[in-house]
């Protein structure tokens, strides 16, 4: 049987649509290229990464965010900044590499900070503001498992073009009912993978789907 490996945006891909995952994901019948705005997502984290990473200055396109990476930067006095953090665990919920054999969930954190007292996660959204915060449960999760000396995370959704922020605090009394809950949302997909029942969701976002033109069930 075909082992999956899982992520936040995965587990979303299948609840909007198994039989979208199964194309993409499981069959590897189509690749999503994404369109206009996500290759402007792509530039902006991009840009966002070389300014925290390597001390570039801001393109014009993008300058205005300079005063929240030199906030990021004050955050970080005192502990370690990292951006673009690639976190990976096992299905035994220990940490492993991003390209291992037993990955089962990856991460890829835009910013985290480690201190003494807590962890911050900010994590760049360049699209419309509608917060899921369960993948800011996810992100403290990994940072917990890899980070056993964190008891404390700070996570933070950054709307760039609203300047605006949503944000959840986790505790390490919390990982229990994080992992409890991922590991439901993943026993659905391992079930439609040994079942081979991959149920159509025809929605608003059909029109996104690069499977589109082989599914039935498709809405124009």
């Amino acid at each position: 049987m075909t082992r999956l490996s899982h992520s936040h945006s995965a587990l979303v891909l299948y609840d909007n649509c198994p039989l979208r995952y199964y194309y993409q994901r499981v069959a590897k019948a189509v690749v999503d290229k994404g369109g206009e705005a996500s290759l402007y997502g792509e530039r902006v984290h991009k840009f966002l990464e070389d300014r925290l990473r390597e001390k570039q200055v801001l393109p014009l396109e993008v300058e205005g965010y300079d005063d929240m990476a030199q906030a990021i930067e004050e955050i970080s006095r005192g502990g370690e900044l990292l951006v673009e953090k690639e976190l990976t665990l096992t299905d035994k919920f220990t940490p492993t590499g991003w390209f291992e054999p037993d990955a089962w969930f990856r991460s890829k954190l835009d910013v985290l900070v480690i201190r003494p007292e807590c962890a911050y996660v900010l994590d760049w959204k360049t699209g419309k503001r509608k917060p899921d915060f369960a993948q800011l449960e996810l992100f403290a999760m990994q940072v917990f498992m890899h980070y056993p000396e964190v008891d404390t995370v700070k996570t933070c959704f950054v709307w760039l073009k609203e300047t605006k922020m949503d944000s959840e605090t986790f505790t390490r009394s919390q990982l229990p009912d994080i992992t409890s809950k991922l590991l439901k949302r993943v026993v659905r997909i391992e079930k439609s993978l040994e079942s081979e029942n991959w149920p159509a969701k025809p929605s608003g976002l059909c029109r996104f789907c690069p499977a589109r033109n082989m599914c039935d069930y498709a809405l124009t």
